[in-house]
């Protein structure tokens, strides 16, 4: 498992922000297919199959963008744009975060807080970068 220094994460957020201005269009039309689908009179109706076929390739599409972004360590807490770092803050584990948007990784908040409990960063130092195989 691999823990970020605030540094790290912050060298990552180009990556980050190419790659979900990427996919957040992929997951709107996703989201609008499924709602499309999911409203339809009759599942069974071969009209629908189009939608399903571009539903599943949008899905495969975003799943394999964000694959490589968890192979790299990062946890995705939102395909529009949420993700987490895991890091040292002390002796406690904790997640640094990033939203889509923003400039740098600038938040922090517990493992069972989530989004809701972040709080601002105010010393990068605080953070120390841990390799574990």
């Amino acid at each position: 498992m691999r823990y970020f220094s605030v540094e790290e994460a912050n060298r990552l957020v180009p990556l980050l922000s190419r790659t979900f201005e990427r996919v957040r269009p992929w997951v709107e039309r996703a989201q609008e297919l499924a709602d499309t689908l999911s409203t339809a009179s009759s599942a069974n109706d071969p009209n629908l199959a189009p939608l399903r076929e571009e539903r599943d390739g949008l899905l495969e599409s975003i799943r394999s963008e964000l694959l490589q972004l968890q192979e790299m360590g990062l946890e995705i807490k939102g395909a529009d744009g949420l993700v987490d770092f895991r890091a040292h803050r002390g002796g406690e584990q904790v997640y640094l975060c990033w939203r889509y948007g923003d400039p740098a990784v600038s938040h922090w908040h517990a493992l069972l807080d989530g989004f809701s409990g972040r709080r601002p960063i105010d010393s990068p130092d605080d953070f120390a970068p841990t390799y574990l195989s």
